[in-house]
């Protein structure tokens, strides 16, 4: 297409005039892009009918799909290309990259989330404990561009809110010394998931296999496994193992806690090889298996504003900033007053054939729990809550109804300050 061909060229001289210096690249690629404003020029859906009607396209770069549903390549130099994402549902995924660039939003809008990562130790070169912390979080809207630098001075999550939304990028090649794309967990982990591993990838199918079909000694076998594993190994396996056992929701409901009982004695049987690197993995999977059920409960509903909220709930890890967004989004509004008003709604939306009573998985939320949501949302301490006559209760059911709102774990990020 005119436009791209023209953009690729423009980056090609500039970058070629300055020796293709690596360092150059990213500004010169957003420059190029805030010159060319594509999507003053170009709807999205003229690409698709470019790629219908074309009988031979440049070379695509990303024929597996890892990037976007679908990614469509452009235009390619000796140096860099050009790619179109097209994308259905959002990632929460934390990753750096091992090339540098830009990108453009050219339809929707995205919870951009930029991280930094204290290294406290290698394990491995493909798996690194430290500590992740947000440094930036930022609500992009059509036409804003960023830069991407490689490696780990920009760890970032880009999480699109709009189906579909679309997003141009001009992206060098692999860039020379950029080492491992490492993906980031929550809060201690940092892996390569490039690395591949046969053994490993094994041992975890056979964990699988063992849960799965209710073997009678799983447990035994598991327990052997860990006895004799590295600490990757025993990471991966665990990882397995708590996706199987722990939140088993029909389980939960009935008080029982079986399953999770489990997990903790695997947990303790690691800890007789690895120590305190231990303690680290369970803060890990509680965040990934959180990430993943606000993800699954925004799948069941279509309302604009309340998928909104959810993915704030997914992105932003603390108040202020989830309250800066919902500002920038809806200026005009009080954003504690729209959660408290979204949160009313979504406690009395029950999807079809769910065992759950909402869309929260919250088993009570009546109006006492909303003025305490909401005076805790204001920041008022459980002591100042109790000593308002608003609620009409006596200050031993304010603490009750406090520690229940507090507990929920949709909210988790609501109340981190």
């Amino acid at each position: 297409m005119n436009v791209f061909a023209e953009l690729g060229a423009v980056v090609e001289s500039r970058w070629r005039e300055l020796n293709y210096e690596q360092a150059v690249f990213p500004s010169i690629a957003a420059q190029a892009i805030a010159e060319a404003n594509i999507p003053a020029v170009l709807d999205p859906w003229e690409i698709i009918r470019w790629v219908h009607d074309s009988d031979v396209l440049p070379e695509q770069m990303d024929l597996e799909g890892g990037f976007g549903n679908p990614p469509i390549t452009l235009y390619v130099a000796p140096r860099f290309y050009i790619d179109v994402y097209y994308w259905l549902d959002g990632t929460t995924s934390i990753h750096q990259h091992g090339f540098s660039g830009a990108f453009q939003v050219l339809l929707g809008s995205s919870v951009h989330a930029q991280y930094g990562f204290e290294k406290h130790r290698e394990i491995n070169p493909h798996l690194l404990i430290g500590r992740v912390s947000l440094k930036d979080v930022a609500l992009l809207e059509r036409g804003d561009i960023r830069q991407i630098i490689p490696g780990p001075d920009f760890i970032h999550s880009l999480f699109h809110l709009d189906r579909p939304s679309v997003t141009i990028i001009v992206r060098s090649f692999k860039a020379p010394h950029s080492g491992p794309q490492y993906s980031y967990l929550k809060p201690f982990v940092a892996r390569d998931p490039f690395y591949t591993n046969p053994s490993l990838r094994r041992k975890v199918q056979t964990v699988e296999l063992l849960l799965r079909m209710k073997h009678p000694e799983a447990d035994q076998f598991i327990n052997s496994l860990l006895d004799s594993s590295d600490f990757q190994t025993t990471f991966s396996v665990l990882q397995s193992a708590f996706d199987f056992l722990c939140h088993r929701e029909l389980e939960e409901m009935f008080g029982v806690s079986r399953s999770t009982d489990r997990f903790q004695k695997l947990l303790e049987r690691a800890r007789a090889r690895h120590g305190e690197l231990t303690d680290l993995l369970l803060p890990v999977f509680e965040e990934e298996w959180l990430q993943r059920d606000i993800s699954r409960r925004r799948s069941e509903i279509k309302q604009e504003d309340h998928r909104f909220f959810l993915a704030l709930l997914m992105n932003v890890p603390d108040r202020k900033n989830l309250l800066k967004l919902l500002s920038q989004r809806f200026p005009n509004d009080d954003p504690i007053k729209l959660i408290v008003t979204w949160t009313k709604e979504l406690a009395a939306t029950r999807t079809f054939g769910a065992r759950e009573p909402n869309v929260l998985g919250v088993t009570e939320f009546n109006d006492y729990h909303l003025l305490v949501f909401e005076k805790l949302l204001r920041g008022l301490s459980t002591e100042e809550i109790c000593k308002t006559a608003e609620a009409n209760q006596s200050q031993v059911s304010i603490k009750d109804l406090v520690a229940h709102v507090q507990a929920v774990p949709i909210f988790k990020s609501l109340f981190t300050n």
